[in-house]
């Protein structure tokens, strides 16, 4: 069996569908950014999502290993043999679906490469995503071969392509715009995690293999089959896949994506005051650590300041919708913690990294549902900043000349106060915002309520 593999290897279209494969990947992974240079769970996420243009590849490359018998007039004299059809065709099916499942493993390692040497936190699911795509590629190349070989037609390989690739768009948008259903779980085309520490559920892992192993079942049934029984078996099996690969995973984002407590494990850079990145974020640490401690310099000016800081973590996976992410986190700090975020552009920190940390007052990430009021916290800041106004903070008032006019004249008020008195201001301001009460922020810096 195994120098039957080989003869097919170099007798079939197997080098030219990895090649394929491949180039895809890197073109997928090349035109997506940077975001997967240095993280795992990014790459994974990419990677899996180019299956949406590599499936089709792989069911246009069984389909044209399929026509092969009919091109070559080839198929009475094969069939005239005294061997099974499905003993005939197992070489075949195996070399080229193994090569086009390792063609995709070998691209996600190669390119694991660049997290690899950034110690990015690697969490077992994120690498387990390749697994269920290589099954996936399998079973596309044995669902293309047993369409080459019912219709030998040169327009087979392309046209089976287009059909995958545009069921793999409607299913995506199956339920409309903006709303969910169970067939949207039988698209690779997925919705990317929100945060880092997000990391792919397990059941739709699950689902996706199930998928990929319903194709090549059905697959396998329909190439080797001679008679009605094993076609309708095969479509049997995928229907079975079908229904659990659509019903397994549900359909919200909370259930496609899980909180790793392994990516938000806090990693610490020597030195006082501490500070602590998420372990999915450890290959910024030695880069941010000395921002967030001029921050906290900062901070220091007002009494019961924060001694440590330690990056904001979520408790629960980012569904869309959720009103109260954008303004303030889910989880309110430590008491005696300054929760900050990292800012992360092209996976470097922001050069505004002590600017987003300043606002109100070191207030940003307080967990409360309502946020904190842009108008104080950035008066708040500047004061600290010691400027007129805070640049490389976006919290949507930037793009308000209103509410920056209302900034300079609570920043005026402030200051007019007496510096002690300023001091005390901001510290209040500071305590009703991570008290998460409704409180006029506004009227304290400037003086008009009561303490």
């Amino acid at each position: 069996m195994r120098r039957m593999i080989g003869i097919e290897l170099r007798r079939s279209n197997a080098l030219t569908l990895v090649l394929l494969i491949v180039g895809a990947t890197v073109a997928a992974l090349a035109l997506s950014g940077n975001d997967w240079h240095t993280t795992w769970t990014r790459l994974s996420y990419m990677h899996g999502s180019a299956l949406f243009l590599l499936l089709p590849l792989a069911v246009a490359g069984g389909a044209v290993l399929g026509r092969r018998e009919k091109r070559t007039r080839a198929d009475e004299l094969i069939a005239s043999t005294g061997r099974p059809k499905a003993q005939r065709l197992l070489p075949g099916l195996l070399a080229l679906g193994v090569a086009a499942a390792l063609a995709h493993g070998i691209a996600f390692a190669a390119a694991g490469i660049l997290p690899a040497v950034t110690g990015s936190y690697a969490g077992v699911t994120a690498l387990l995503w390749p697994l269920t795509g290589m099954v996936a590629m399998l079973g596309g190349v044995w669902l293309g071969l047993a369409a080459g070989r019912a219709w030998a037609s040169p327009l087979v390989p392309p046209l089976v392509a287009v059909l995958a690739l545009f069921a793999q768009l409607g299913l995506s948008e199956a339920g409309g715009p903006g709303g969910s259903s169970p067939l949207r779980n039988l698209s690779f085309l997925s919705q990317p995690p929100s945060y880092d520490w997000e990391m792919i559920a397990p059941a739709v892992l699950l689902g996706w293999t199930v998928l990929g192993l319903g194709l090549a079942g059905a697959g396998y049934l329909l190439a080797t089959g001679r008679s009605w029984m094993p076609r309708v078996a095969a479509v049997a099996v995928l229907g079975v896949a079908g229904t659990i690969a659509a019903a397994v995973p549900g359909t919200e984002q909370k259930d496609h994506f899980r909180v790793d407590a392994g990516a938000q494990k806090l990693v610490c850079a020597d030195g006082a005051p501490q500070v602590c990145v998420t372990a999915v974020h450890a290959y910024v640490l030695d880069d941010a650590a000395p921002q967030v401690r001029k921050a906290m310099q900062l901070l220091a000016k007002l009494p019961g300041a924060p001694t440590r800081a330690a990056e904001w973590r979520a408790d629960k996976v980012y569904n869309f919708g959720d009103s109260d992410w954008m303004t303030g986190g889910t989880t309110p700090p430590e008491p005696g913690t300054l929760a900050f975020d990292l800012v992360l552009d092209d996976n470097k920190i922001s050069d505004a990294l002590v600017e987003n940390i300043v606002v109100g007052a070191g207030t940003y990430w307080n967990g409360c549902q309502d946020g904190w009021d842009t108008v104080a916290g950035r008066a708040a800041g500047a004061w600290l900043m010691g400027t007129d106004k805070l640049d490389g903070v976006e919290d949507g008032s930037e793009r308000d000349p209103e509410a920056q006019q209302q900034v300079q004249t609570v920043l005026a008020a402030l200051r007019a106060a007496p510096e002690k008195e300023q001091v005390r201001r901001v510290a209040a301001m500071r305590d009703a915002a991570l008290s998460c009460e409704d409180v006029d922020q506004v009227a304290i810096l400037t003086g008009k309520a009561s303490t």
